[in-house]
């Protein structure tokens, strides 16, 4: 590579220019962009960390960058006082041309004995990836064939559950045969569908706190809506998993996310975000619900990119059944099983992964190695 550095090092990265910078990090596929005080700035792409700038950020440029994205001067203010920030920012410089979206999330850190300001902004896509380009395995692809009921994506940061999920709505979005109402509550929102050619379809997409200041503020406006399809972009808290599953028992489809690193440890985490004078009731209509889990990881592939493989379970009603007849510490492990014999271990796929030669033998050994 002639040149790592941004084209414009150098240049005072205020206003329009940090629009320049992020605009070029996502033409470069990055994931992710980091600016922090006192550091040099630094974007990752495929899995790989890059230096772009020469010098290191002055403290008011990281200050100015994260007020301009908050669109107001308090952004610093609530980072003063010990809170994090998540916000989306998007820039449209030309209305025929590409649109730039960005998921920002900005904390107060340190460096050295310093107080600093740390930001991290992940470039989304403008228009969600099709499934046909994700190598989802047919049985996931049926799996989720369903109308109601939960339908969950799982993994890490990082490791393509909101573009699955993109993928998903976009597909049921493009089919002339479902006719899809489909609200979203995220926050922030990461995926934008005004730009997906919705035959028989519509969307209304809220983001928390900005639209509407929480999720079961959320959840009750979208029950007056009539809705088929209800995403709730993450569950990461009580609040959240009680308006999720609120969402999934009141006959709807409920699409959403959780960091989780397998099928089991998914079953388990909802069962622990749900608050200890509800968890009986709460979890059994999780279960009673619960349609698909798939948890998603991103390993090197052998073009230079990444790919993904998947730990995923069909949940039949079989299953549920098996699950409601059994003590709830039980579940984890009856899950274990379950996705060993109808489901794929993610051991299978990466062997399978493999043998369609996406990643190489080391990369499948040194993955298996972890499954042991």
């Amino acid at each position: 590579m002639s040149n790592p550095f941004w084209p414009e090092d150098g240049v005072s990265l205020r206003g329009e220019a940090l629009d320049r910078l992020l605009m070029w990090c996502s033409e470069q596929d990055a994931s992710r962009i980091q600016l922090q005080t006192d550091k040099p700035i630094v974007m990752k792409v495929h899995g790989l960390n890059r230096t772009i700038t020469r010098e290191a950020l002055l403290p008011g440029i990281v200050e100015d960058a994260i007020n301009y994205m908050f669109r107001d001067s308090t952004a610093v203010t609530h980072l003063r006082q010990s809170r994090a920030l998540d916000l989306s920012h998007t820039i449209w410089p030309d209305r025929r041309a590409r649109r730039y979206s960005f998921r920002i999330n900005a904390v107060p850190t340190l460096v050295g004995p310093e107080q600093a300001v740390g930001i991290t902004i992940r470039p989304l896509v403008d228009i969600p990836r099709p499934l046909a380009e994700q190598n989802v395995e047919p049985r996931v692809l049926e799996a989720l064939e369903g109308d109601n009921g939960m339908y969950l994506v799982c993994g890490a940061t990082g490791s393509g559950k909101t573009t699955l999920l993109g993928g998903i709505n976009r597909k049921r979005l493009e089919d002339p045969d479902c006719h899809m109402d489909l609200v979203e509550g995220s926050a922030p929102l990461e995926l934008l569908y005004d730009l997906v050619p919705a035959v028989n379809s519509t969307v209304m997409q809220t983001e928390i706190p900005r639209g509407l200041p929480t999720f079961a503020e959320f959840i009750r406006a979208a029950m007056r809506q009539e809705p088929t399809d209800i995403v709730v972009g993450e569950i990461r808290d009580p609040e959240t998993v009680v308006a999720a599953i609120q969402a999934a028992i009141s006959g709807h489809r409920l699409l959403s996310s959780l960091h989780t690193f397998d099928c089991a440890s998914t079953v388990r985490r909802i069962a622990a975000l749900c608050p200890a004078d509800q968890r009986d009731s709460l979890t059994i209509s999780f279960v009673e619900n619960l349609r698909v889990i798939v948890n998603q990881r991103l390993l090197r592939s052998t073009d230079g990119r990444r790919t993904p493989i998947r730990e995923f379970l069909p949940v039949s009603r079989a299953f549920r059944d098996r699950l409601l007849d059994a003590d709830p510490k039980h579940w984890p492990e009856l899950t274990r099983k379950a996705v060993e014999t109808s489901g794929q271990s993610f051991e299978q796929s990466i062997r399978s992964a493999h043998r369609e030669g996406r990643i190489t033998e080391a990369v499948a050994a040194a993955a298996i190695r972890q499954e042991l």
